[in-house]
């Protein structure tokens, strides 16, 4: 393990200011602020976790406005994933409101999503998934419904009556923690490694019922 012994005091301090503040020249004037507080912490972080879940993904502060010029230069959080494979993986976000955990596919191909309908439309299958899920619940995790369609995908009926699992576009899983004195500590680090433990059979599903990519 590292020296990580949780995020800095001033961590939800700095995203609060950076919320009114989101220009690059505050942020430069900032920086130290912004590395002891994140970016040196989160990189301890993820060098922890990536003992059992590497390789780890740190994403850079920078938006990249070259697909959302309209938007702020920075990102208003600090996340990473880990263990990516096939489109799954592990993910973590830490921002004003504390932290969010998840995992799964977020963005899942043509393939993947065809193939997670075609089992989700059978008795067996539906049933094998909504066990899953109800477990993944009693440790706090649901599913990512935000962008599920509206209506039935093409060719299933809209009264079918897994219509609630087929409308989904997303197959991940989150929690979110409200900030407490465990994020400035490693109980964060545990914390995350609890979450991620649980969160593994979904991700076991996941990766064996669907194709790679």
């Amino acid at each position: 393990m590292t020296t990580f012994a949780g995020f800095g005091k001033d961590l939800i301090k700095y995203y609060l200011q950076l919320e009114e503040n989101n220009n690059r020249v505050w942020f430069h004037a900032h920086r130290a602020m912004y590395d002891e507080n994140v970016a040196v912490p989160l990189k301890n972080l993820a060098a922890d976790l990536s003992i059992g879940y590497g390789p780890v993904k740190v994403f850079r502060p920078y938006r990249n406005v070259r697909f959302w010029p309209d938007l702020p230069p920075l990102n208003e959080h600090a996340s990473l994933t880990a263990d990516a494979e096939g489109n799954s993986a592990f993910y973590l976000r830490i921002d004003a409101d504390g932290m969010l955990l998840g995992a799964g596919n977020w963005q899942p191909s043509k393939a993947q999503l065809a193939q997670f309908r075609a089992i989700a439309a059978t008795d067996t299958g539906a049933r094998v998934i909504r066990e899953l899920l109800t477990a993944m619940r009693k440790h706090g995790y649901e599913l990512m419904t935000d962008n599920a369609l509206k209506s039935a995908p093409r060719g299933y009926a809209k009264d079918h009556p897994n219509i609630d699992l087929l409308r989904l576009k997303s197959l991940s899983l989150s929690a979110h923690f409200a900030p407490g004195a465990w994020l400035y500590s490693a109980q964060c680090r545990d914390k995350v490694m609890t979450g991620w433990q649980d969160l593994t059979p979904w991700i076991q599903w996941l990766r064996t019922n669907l194709p790679s990519e």
